[in-house]
């Protein structure tokens, strides 16, 4: 299952079409994602960074300070910049800019991580 973090309700049509076959569960803020990863453990999360509320950064935080989530797949969706920085030093497994998303990008990292536990 693949948790989508995005307050933009306007990318959840976005995040249905491109990745249509995947199971998803949409959230549109950090406190809700968090507090329904301690029912059901995501495969693979994509996660805004610019959320009402807490920020992308702060879930993502919250989200290591678990042992049964600290190894999850997160990819960071948002117009952000120092990507490669921003990666190496929150352990996702990609940063992806909305403007400049190739929607074959996220759909390979969706299939590559969805369905996958983590040890």
């Amino acid at each position: 299952m693949i948790f989508v973090i995005d307050d933009d309700r306007g990318w959840e049509n976005y995040y249905r079409r491109i990745l249509k076959g995947h199971e998803l569960e949409f959230f549109h803020d950090g406190i809700a994602a968090i507090s329904e990863m301690d029912i059901a453990v995501p495969d693979f999360v994509i996660l805004d960074i610019l959320l009402v509320g807490p920020t992308g950064f702060a879930v993502l935080n919250e989200m290591r300070s678990y042992p049964e989530l600290a190894e999850v797949p997160v990819a960071i969706i948002s117009s952000v910049a120092m990507k490669d920085e921003i990666a190496q030093q929150y352990g996702v497994v990609a940063v992806l800019d909305k403007s400049e998303m190739d929607p074959s990008d996220l759909l390979a990292l969706a299939k590559e991580y969805d369905g996958k536990k983590s040890a």
